[in-house]
């Protein structure tokens, strides 16, 4: 846990330091191009999100729960990213309802293999929470699919089991 806040508070000081000096920033941006997207010049970088997002969801969850929200980003999103490039057609906020699925499937196996291990306690969270998952990855919620991702599938995946009473 401290690790991870040590990271998560170096990503993103070293994120704020890039924006204030010019040098820093365009060295960074040289030795990271090939993993950068575009947009991530000139705002905070989707690996400080997922830094943030990994914190958090081990402050604010227990640690099955944190594990499965990261697995559903991390296994999840770069299966959409895979499958929404190559669907042409329909674009909901520039994202592939095809990649969503494929976010899904993905999130899904998490589930089952999760569940099998014996992992996580309640499996019907674990689908509500892959299902949340989803739903945010195809949503352009600000400021980054990162952060929202393992916060919204992780409360689900939290706050169901409380709500029923298990």
């Amino acid at each position: 846990m401290v690790a991870l806040a040590v990271l998560a508070a170096g990503g993103l000081t070293l994120e704020l330091a890039r924006f204030r000096v010019a040098w820093l920033n365009q060295r960074l941006l040289r030795w990271l191009w090939l993993v950068l997207k575009e947009q991530e010049e000139r705002r905070i970088t989707g690996a400080t999100y997922m830094l943030i997002g990994a914190f958090l969801a081990f402050l604010f969850f227990d640690a099955g729960v944190a594990v499965a929200a990261l697995l559903f980003l991390s296994l999840g999103d770069p299966a959409a990213a895979l499958v929404g490039r190559r669907m042409p057609g329909l674009r909901l906020s520039g994202k592939s309802p095809g990649g969503t699925v494929a976010f899904v499937a993905v999130a899904l196996l998490v589930v089952a293999v999760l569940t099998a291990s014996g992992v996580v306690e309640y499996h019907w969270a674990l689908l509500a929470g892959a299902a949340v998952a989803g739903l945010v990855e195809l949503l352009p919620l600000p400021p980054d699919d990162n952060l929202t991702i393992p916060l919204a599938s992780g409360a689900a995946m939290h706050f169901i089991p409380l709500a029923s009473g298990a």
